[in-house]
């Protein structure tokens, strides 16, 4: 694609292209400064943000959109209620007794929070042995991808509430046993 760009044949509309993208990435740049900078001048936002960044999964993004969802956890008094409020909660569906569905998240949760869990969940997937052994398990047992990824994702939600809680960095419990 660059050499494509800088080729002496490339038309106005490559060129325009060109600034745009090199105009979005200084965007992109100067507001993960300001997201660094806001969450530096808070002690406590800035203690939270290190926990989070701890996981496996976890980077700028997802860190601060957690903050700022739980209001940096003080909004939500366990991960389950959080669970609840992205829909990565299942509900049972149940009408008397002749109907009986699988279980399924609620389609209301907050669906930014939702898919920026489902991206950190994939990553961790990748990089995390224990999430990755907990996955392939739920699919040895014969549970759909999506249902396994749900399971990921509650997962990553009760490690960053724990985190923050105890107040220190994740530790992987593979390389500390004996």
């Amino acid at each position: 694609m660059k050499a494509l760009l800088t080729s002496p044949t490339t038309d106005a509309g490559c060129i325009s292209l060109k600034r745009s993208i090199e105009y979005l990435s200084k965007q992109v740049i100067s507001i993960e400064k300001r997201i660094k900078e806001i969450l530096s001048e808070d002690a406590s936002m800035h203690k939270n943000y290190e926990l989070l960044t701890s996981l496996k999964g976890f980077g700028l993004v997802v860190a601060s959109q957690l903050i700022y969802h739980t209001g940096n956890f003080t909004r939500f008094d366990s991960w389950r209620a959080f669970s609840s409020y992205c829909g990565t909660a299942p509900f049972e569906h149940r009408s008397g007794t002749s109907i009986h569905k699988r279980k399924q998240c609620h389609y209301l949760g907050d669906r930014k929070m939702k898919s920026l869990l489902s991206m950190a969940s994939v990553s961790a997937i990748q990089h995390d042995s224990e999430l990755r052994l907990y996955y392939n398990k739920k699919l040895a047992e014969g549970k759909d991808k999506m249902l396994a990824v749900n399971n990921v994702r509650n997962k990553l939600i009760a490690r960053a509430f724990a985190v923050v809680k105890r107040g220190t960095p994740y530790v992987v419990l593979q390389q500390h046993a004996a």
